[in-house]
């Protein structure tokens, strides 16, 4: 399992638009659950199996998402 790091720019649905905080990049979440509990800005630690799509965004696949920090 992969770890990322990442601010929210935009949740709906069951995806998240996400800026990982290590390199800039947005990256495209997608989830089981729903997202509505997600706000932009948001800080949260997303959980996944490390494959990332070569489209643009990139997209996941999480396993879980966790908010560290709420604005």
């Amino acid at each position: 399992m992969v770890t990322m790091i990442a601010t929210v720019v935009q949740a709906w649905g069951t995806q998240v638009l996400v800026t990982d905080n290590a390199n800039g990049q947005e990256v495209l979440v997608n989830t089981n659950n729903s997202t509505s509990n997600l706000a932009a800005g948001d800080q949260v630690r997303i959980v996944f199996n490390g494959v990332m799509t070569a489209s643009l965004p990139p997209q996941i696949s999480a396993q879980s998402i966790c908010v560290l920090r709420v604005y």
